[in-house]
């Protein structure tokens, strides 16, 4: 137990100089284009603000699927197996938000 509860120690140690760099590096420039927006999503409530984000996901993937014609989409393709379509892969790519935004809801 106490090689884990090290390695748990470690891992928080590193974590917490992970989070401390991201905000000293990130956060003066990326807060004066969030926190507008986080200031005006303050107001609603949260369940509204998770169904925007997952409709979107689903808009733009139903969007790149069906709406785009294959050959805009595809463009320049050079293989033409079903693996490389974009489309599939706009999917693939997008699912594992819808997940994670259904899933913190």
């Amino acid at each position: 137990m106490e090689f884990e509860a090290r390695i748990a120690e470690i891992l928080l140690k590193v974590n917490t100089r992970i989070g401390d760099f991201c905000e000293a590096v990130f956060y003066p420039v990326l807060s004066k284009f969030f926190h507008p927006i986080n200031t005006f999503l303050n107001g609603y409530y949260q369940p509204y603000a998770t169904a925007a984000a997952v409709i979107f996901f689903l808009g733009t993937m139903i969007w790149v699927c069906f709406i785009l014609k294959e050959s805009y989409v595809n463009e320049g393709r050079p293989n033409k197996s079903w693996w490389s379509d974009l489309r599939l892969w706009t999917i693939v790519s997008m699912l594992p938000h819808v997940f994670v935004y259904y899933y913190f809801r």
